[in-house]
């Protein structure tokens, strides 16, 4: 007694406040779909993992980048005063220029640059003819590279792989999704659940207390020794302890589901309409087996990982090799005294220049490239070796789940004829402390049974519906049959 006394007066310090809080508010009616449909609206564990989705939107356009136009402009003057290093030197010289150009990267790796270029020179020197000069000039160049960067696939695997990455983020939101749903179903069954124990904890005070007075009746008809009333009384104490304890769990389970539909309102309690159903269900491990090997978005995005890492392996092994580009480049323009003579004469007679070659560029060391090469065949290895496991995992959790699901059906069977024979037994304990054949411990003995019993059918119950909900979680599913 001494030992439960302590718990015994902080739970009835509680009692009050608990009592208080619940009867602030009324308590708001939940149902499971409702329940659902609000974490996945405002969970923030969720909206963390759409962040994720956005982020992977945005490594598709950084990697589409290399691929925009790019425009580019330059102007500026240049004076130079000097004495002459001979007869009839410079002495003077000014220049200026005004250049612009666009240049693209294609997919297959070609750049093209089209650039405008205009200049103006003008010196002191003897013999120039044209003084002060205009030059105005269009060219076009072009690179592609035939080595390093050889072909659309390499151009736009850093694309492919983000895009990649992309989908395998969507699918991974999915799977939260799906993770987010079993929580809340099974933090709705446990409230359900609490609910239901506070009513067997108050059916059992009220047996305690039914069978305190009949004592107290039998006492004072001289049926019982007084010294009988001290073990329905002591009897009565503990299961209001019960009681108040439940109410508590009330409390600690609202808590839980509030916390996962990141609820606004902290003070009204729920009200769980909805009841679980208990009605067999039949199984097919197969089936379910490639049903969630097809279909669960986590596993989807682990195999389109191991895709994106081949990508960027390859990337790599393609940075291993020397660079070698065909280069050309084409210009027509004119020269004149004027700016608008050397318009003219690149219409009418231009200059022409053009140029062709080879760039090669061979890394000696190249020790860069092959850490990063390294790096990513052990990624390629790892998303591999993530993707095996999960498909075990996945293995695992299905026999698992199954197993629970079909332990469950034989367990509400089991529980629902325990409940009923503990009734029974207490029925025939109450009829022989009626005719005085029995103690008030055998019926407490009896009443406590009978109440235990009723605690676990409904236990046994809220887990096969856990158990569902676990089901729908293994096979992607973020709906409610399986659950309700």
């Amino acid at each position: 007694m001494f030992k439960t006394l302590p718990y015994y007066l902080v739970a009835l310090m509680m009692l009050p406040a608990i009592s208080w809080a619940q009867a602030k508010d009324a308590p708001v009616p939940l149902t499971l779909k409702t329940a659902v449909e609000t974490a996945l609206a405002n969970n923030l564990n969720l909206t963390l993992r759409r962040e994720d989705t956005n982020i992977a939107a945005g490594a598709i356009d950084i990697a589409k980048g290399r691929f925009d136009k790019q425009f580019n402009a330059e102007t500026g003057v240049e004076g130079v005063h000097s004495t002459p290093l001979y007869a009839n030197g410079i002495d003077n010289e000014n220049s200026g220029r005004l250049d612009a150009s666009i240049t693209k990267r294609f997919t297959t790796g070609t750049e093209v640059e089209l650039g405008w270029t205009n200049s103006r020179y003008d010196a002191d020197a003897f013999g120039i003819e044209v003084n002060p000069s205009y030059r105005s000039m269009v060219e076009l160049g072009i690179s592609q590279p035939l080595l390093r960067g050889w072909g659309t696939e390499i151009q736009t695997g850093q694309v492919t792989a983000a895009e990649i990455e992309h989908t395998a983020s969507t699918f991974q939101v999915n799977s939260t999704a799906a993770d987010l749903a079993a929580l809340v179903k099974r933090g709705y069954w446990n409230l359900v659940f609490s609910w239901q124990d506070i009513e067997v904890k108050k059916f059992s005070v009220s047996l305690a207390r039914k069978l305190l007075a009949e004592t107290e009746a039998k006492i004072a008809a001289g049926a019982l020794a007084e010294v009988e009333i001290y073990q329905p009384q002591s009897e009565v104490t503990r299961r209001e302890e019960d009681l108040i304890a439940a109410e508590l769990a009330i409390g600690l389970a609202e808590d839980e589901l509030k916390l996962l539909l990141n609820s606004s309102d902290w003070l009204t309690p729920f009200a769980p309409t909805d009841t679980p159903s208990t009605e067999p269900v039949t199984l097919e491990q197969k089936k379910i087996l490639q049903n969630a090997l097809a279909n669960r978005p986590d596993l989807k995005a682990a195999k389109m990982s191991i895709d994106a890492a081949r990508i960027r392996q390859t990337l790599a092994e393609d940075d291993l090799r020397p660079a070698l580009s065909l280069a050309g480049r084409v210009g027509y323009g004119g020269l004149d005294d004027s700016y608008g003579d050397a318009l003219d004469a690149a219409l009418d007679d231009p200059d022409t220049e053009w140029q062709v070659g080879l760039q090669l560029s061979i890394p000696l060391d190249n020790t860069t490239a092959k850490g990063s090469l390294q790096q990513a065949r052990a990624l390629h290895a790892k998303a591999k070796t993530s993707a095996q496991l999960l498909e075990l995992e996945i293995t695992k959790s299905v026999r698992t789940t199954v197993r629970d699901i079909e332990l469950a059906i034989k367990g509400m069977e089991a529980t629902r004829k325990t409940s009923l024979a503990t009734k029974k037994r207490l029925e025939a304990e109450q009829a022989k402390f009626d005719a005085g054949r029995s103690t008030t411990l055998d019926v407490l003995i009896a009443q406590e049974s009978y109440a235990r019993a009723l605690s676990q059918e409904n236990r046994t119950a809220i887990f096969y519906v856990q158990a569902l909900a676990e089901l729908d979680r293994i096979q992607g599913f973020v709906t409610l049959a399986s659950a309700q």
